[in-house]
């Protein structure tokens, strides 16, 4: 359990994509993540048991997801993810996403 965070002050996990993960407050069951990624990193198709919900710091990536397509995403737009569902990014230009994810991902924080 983390009660309180600050991004500037996490060290951040850099992933097998090249993205940097920093895992913000988590409780027993939710847990905050930012992702910092630079411009073309694409993070693959791959689907987990958690919900996923987003949100566009800054920046713009195109979002695939089973049964919805592609989507261009951009500052201020959000999205969810169902349990389950195969997705991907496609990173284009300089982005800060923060995710949130339920439960937690126990393997962020290993």
């Amino acid at each position: 359990m983390k009660i309180l965070a600050d991004a500037a002050q996490e060290t951040p996990v850099i992933t097998p994509e090249g993205a940097e993960r920093r895992v913000l407050s988590h409780g027993a069951g939710l847990m905050l993540v930012e992702f910092t990624f630079k411009a073309g990193i694409v993070a693959p198709m791959h689907s987990h048991p958690h919900e996923q919900v987003g949100y566009v710091v800054s920046g713009a990536l195109d979002l695939t997801m089973d049964g919805y397509g592609t989507q261009r995403l951009g500052p201020g737009a959000s999205y969810y993810v169902p349990p389950g569902t195969m997705h991907g990014v496609t990173i284009l230009e300089p982005t800060v996403l923060v995710d949130a994810f339920t439960p937690i991902r126990d393997d962020f924080l290993a």
